[in-house]
């Protein structure tokens, strides 16, 4: 009898421990969030709880920022189909089950990255933040399906600009890259390095340069010869959902 009864004390203390990390992740990420990302947050925990599912999961933080008014609209002007994006979420959420306690794998990322993008930028996360890593996330097919490409909306949120357009005739040309919160360091270093040829030294030179200036211009080009290397970089950047700024300029 004793032993059953150490085995369900033991079972209650993993579950109130387990409660107790996520009221204390719960109330880091609130204090790190902006108010309209705090939102979508406690709208992601309504749903989860009030459907008793045992996890909080990209699914409920993409409703979330569903309900989001300039969220919703970003995803119209890209031709997303909110209306039928929503319902696609709600049922997927109504076939889950289970208590609302933890976050899933996916979730967590999704939370954890946008706490190091605003920590980055000495700043509050907003949705944007969040919205960058479900870009990766595990709901990509369902953005897919409501014709949203999630890597191209992020591009113009980041930018305040649709991706520009490449020239591939005339003369000479800049290739220019400007600077993002969320495309690795690493990422442009190896593109510089691989795609321009610049050797590691100047490409890291030059990396910083974007950082730190917003933009930088990294090579000169005849346009032909731009328009391929910079697709080349896009097409390296998008599987990533890297929303790299990379185009050609007038020299």
């Amino acid at each position: 009898m004793e032993a059953v009864v150490a085995i369900i004390a033991a079972g209650f203390g993993a579950v109130w421990w387990q409660r107790l990390r996520w009221a204390r992740a719960h109330r880091t990420f609130t204090s790190s969030l902006d108010t309209d990302a705090e939102v979508v947050l406690h709208v992601a925990q309504h749903e989860a709880r009030s459907r008793s599912h045992e996890t909080l999961t990209s699914f409920h933080l993409l409703y979330g920022l569903l309900q989001d008014e300039a969220m919703a609209e970003a995803m119209r002007s890209h031709g997303g189909d909110v209306e039928a994006l929503e319902d696609r979420v709600l049922a997927r959420l109504d076939a889950t089950v289970g208590e609302a306690r933890v976050m899933t794998e996916d979730a967590q990322q999704v939370l954890s990255f946008a706490l190091s993008v605003a920590i980055h930028g000495k700043r509050k996360a907003t949705c944007i933040d969040l919205w960058a890593y479900l870009a990766r996330s595990e709901v990509v097919p369902m953005l897919e399906e409501a014709k949203l490409d999630p890597v191209a909306m992020l591009f113009t949120l980041a930018h305040g600009c649709r991706e520009p357009a490449i020239s591939g005739s005339g003369p000479e040309v800049h290739v220019a890259l400007r600077n993002d919160d969320y495309t690795t360091r690493e990422f442009v270093i190896e593109a510089l390095h691989t795609v321009f040829g610049i050797d590691e030294q100047a490409a890291e030179a030059l990396t910083m340069k974007i950082h730190t200036e917003g933009r930088a211009v990294v090579a000169r080009l005849p346009a032909a010869a731009a328009r391929g290397k910079i697709l080349e970089v896009r097409e390296q950047a998008k599987p990533r959902a890297y929303p790299l700024w990379i185009a050609s300029e007038p020299t």
